[in-house]
């Protein structure tokens, strides 16, 4: 295809958008420099129908470009918390819920269901599945993301998650090398993971391996650094040859898209810079680049990959080798398949997927829950990370235990910080309950939440916690007699826990991580 030179770079770059409609820049961006692909958010994300004809519109544009090549249209699905289409479909359980679940095939029935859902209404590629190893209980970023911290159930479980995804649309394998022993947030800093060769052949690149042999479409990189793998100070895996290129590429073979991970987290911005880090990142084999936000650093990047091949420090033969990969991965998608979202058989198998994993790992009992006076304390659930972007399709454990016949039910809900107002008056609410079921979310990185737990232990002993999110927060309240592992709180894993806890439903998981002390 011979294109002009602004438009072969257009294909390299993958941008987010402000609103539910496509405003004038991004317009221009598609149809007069060939963009390569959008990648939506929540804040993009309306009726289902209406982002269907988005995403057509798009499209539509695209068939227009220099090129005439589709839209990668991209987001981040990746069940749990990490949701950007919530209504109307059914969001599959987390990734650490299918960990617990520990099935190849139901994962893979899964994320199947999942991917038709979201090539229904026009996504072609899911930012999915996370192969990171979670072997850091303080991970700040990773967590309920992550399969597990075996590194041989992650990547069992990741190339079957990617074989169900590749049915209908192009998966991608995060964070390469691995993401999952950092203790920072790249969202906010830049991490630095110092383990050897040795460790990182042994545990983060395992599930990579498998992600390439069940011929994963992408492979996002992570902005950290890899001493080990890069010698350069503070240079991050996503801007680097030696791990791109030279890890990647060459030794272990990959032959599909490289991805960045976004350019404009601070990791990437507060050091080289987005725009400086999107050219760095290509120089060094990545074929996309992810720049989600601004459309300022969008156009300067365009400007500046453009003028880096004009002067000579990325060859040109660099931005065709992407080219050819982008181009053909975007011919094998451009099939046309007549698919509805929101079946009730996708419900269903999420359904069975969130019974198979939720984990009761102790019982002093307390279960089944009966007629006696019960009181549920929820913490105001909110976005954990600016990986979950904003959080919404929650549901509450109350509600799906009064729907499921609890008639004797308080609930207390309590903000996210728990006043000293509001624990006394819990407590209160409390002494009045036969059993108190609280429900936790990493409470082991949130003060308000283990004195919450360790005052009603003190006043109470009939306790029930439920976590919704890593069962690592175990190790902040041992004491606690009954525990069970929810890792999500959309509505149809409430419904199942309120059936576990009634004695209506077992609860089939086992624990993906170790709690250390406990397990």
């Amino acid at each position: 295809m011979d294109l002009a030179l602004e438009a072969k770079v257009g294909q390299l770059l993958m941008v987010g958008y402000p609103r539910r409609e496509i405003t004038p820049f991004l317009r221009n961006l598609i149809s007069e420099y060939n963009l390569g692909g959008v990648i939506h958010f929540a804040r993009n994300v309306g009726e289902l129908r209406r982002f269907a004809e988005l995403n057509a519109e798009l499209q539509e544009l695209a068939g227009r470009s220099p090129s005439g090549a589709p839209l990668f249209s991209a987001v981040d699905q990746e069940g749990g918390t990490i949701a950007r289409l919530t209504q109307g479909l059914a969001v599959a359980p987390s990734a650490m819920a299918l960990g617990a679940a520990g099935s190849p095939e139901l994962t893979k029935q899964v994320c199947a269901a999942a991917a038709c859902d979201l090539r229904a209404v026009g996504i072609n590629m899911n930012l999915a599945p996370v192969v990171d190893v979670n072997s850091n209980p303080h991970n700040p970023v990773i967590g309920v993301r992550s399969f597990g911290e075996d590194p041989h159930l992650v990547a069992s479980l990741g190339a079957a998650a990617i074989r169900g995804y590749q049915r209908y649309l192009a998966a991608v394998a995060k964070h390469f090398p691995g993401h999952g022993d950092v203790d920072l947030d790249p969202h906010h800093h830049l991490p630095v993971l110092s383990h050897g060769r040795q460790r990182l052949e042994e545990i983060e690149l395992v599930p990579f391996r498998a992600a390439v042999a069940a011929g994963v479409a992408g492979i996002m990189a992570a902005h950290v650094v890899f001493p080990a793998l890069e010698s350069r100070e503070k240079l991050p895996a996503s801007l680097s040859p030696r791990v791109l290129t030279g890890l990647l590429r060459e030794e272990l073979g990959y032959e599909g898209l490289i991805i960045t991970d976004c350019m404009e987290m601070a990791a990437i911005k507060q050091t080289v810079g987005t725009v400086e880090g999107a050219v760095q990142a290509i120089a060094a084999g990545a074929d996309l680049a992810i720049i989600s936000h601004s459309e300022d650093l969008q156009a300067q990047a365009l400007q500046a990959l453009v003028a880096a091949v004009r002067e000579g420090r990325i060859p040109e033969e660099r931005i065709d080798q992407s080219l050819q990969r982008i181009l053909k991965l975007k011919r094998h998608l451009a099939r046309q398949l007549d698919l509805k979202p929101g079946g009730p058989e996708h419900v269903e198998i999420m359904r069975e997927a969130i019974r198979r994993s939720i984990t009761l790992v102790r019982d002093g009992g307390n279960l089944p829950l009966g007629g006696e006076p019960i009181l549920v304390v929820e913490f105001q659930e909110q976005a954990a990370t600016q990986a979950e972007d904003v959080l919404l399709g929650v549901g509450t454990l109350a509600r799906a235990l009064q729907e499921k016949g609890s008639a004797k039910l308080q609930a207390a809900a309590v903000g996210s910080s728990g006043s000293d107002q509001e624990l006394a008056a819990v407590l209160a609410q409390a002494r009045q309950a036969a059993k108190v079921l609280v429900v936790t979310s990493d409470a082991h990185r949130n003060p308000a939440q283990v004195g919450l737990v360790g005052a009603l232990l003190a006043e109470h002993g009939r306790v029930i916690v439920v976590g919704s999110r890593t069962p690592y927060e175990l190790q902040a309240f041992p004491e606690v007699p009954t525990y069970i592992a929810a890792y999500g709180s959309r509505p149809l894993v409430w419904d199942v826990v309120a059936e576990v806890l009634l004695g209506k439903a077992q609860a089939g998981g086992r624990l993906p991580v170790s709690i250390p002390g406990l397990t």
